[in-house]
């Protein structure tokens, strides 16, 4: 039996997201309804409430979905996940997010340049999921080409839990999974 069509709303940071993004929302066969970039984290931080707001108007419709990325940063997985959660208590009209709810809080540590390095230069594992890898020999190479690298990526990005999957992965494919 197939599964109904599963629509998405993804709110992103930046470039990096945007590319890695667009191609896991295909490979998750998710229809993707509109990609918002949010410039930083503090953009998506704003927007995410209006953005569970907009998608609880929108309940006849249960097939939708929200993706919110946002890079961990100096916060560690734990600790971003923490001010999502927090943020959609305080933001959203009708408080946190319930069980329910198809919306997937995915949070890359330190950023996604970390994944994107796992992802694609497998002889660098295990990535410092605390390392800034943007200054990175692996980085810069696959920064000439975004698009070819988040394809990359996206190849190597295992439909199953992976053994070698980063914690931050490993998280985001649970909160995926409440997506699809």
């Amino acid at each position: 039996m197939s599964r109904p069509e599963v629509r998405v709303i993804v709110i992103y940071e930046d470039r990096a997201h945007d590319s890695f993004l667009r191609k896991l929302v295909k490979k998750l066969r998710l229809e993707p309804v509109r990609f918002e970039k949010c410039g930083d984290s503090t953009g998506v931080l704003r927007r995410l409430g209006r953005e569970v707001d907009a998608l609880r108007s929108e309940k006849h419709q249960r097939n939708l979905g929200l993706v919110a990325c946002i890079d961990a940063d100096e916060k560690g997985l734990r600790g971003r996940t923490m001010e999502l959660t927090q943020r959609i208590e305080s933001d959203a009209r009708d408080g946190g997010r319930t069980e329910a709810e198809r919306i997937a809080l995915v949070v890359p540590a330190l950023e996604i340049e970390s994944w994107y390095v796992h992802l694609c230069f497998p002889s660098a594992r295990p990535v410092d999921e605390g390392r800034d890898y943007k200054p990175s020999a692996e980085w810069r190479q696959l920064a000439k080409d975004l698009g070819a690298a988040s394809r990359r990526a996206i190849d190597g990005w295992q439909p199953a839990p992976d053994p070698s999957d980063l914690p931050s992965m490993a998280a985001a494919r649970v909160e995926l999974a409440r997506v699809a």
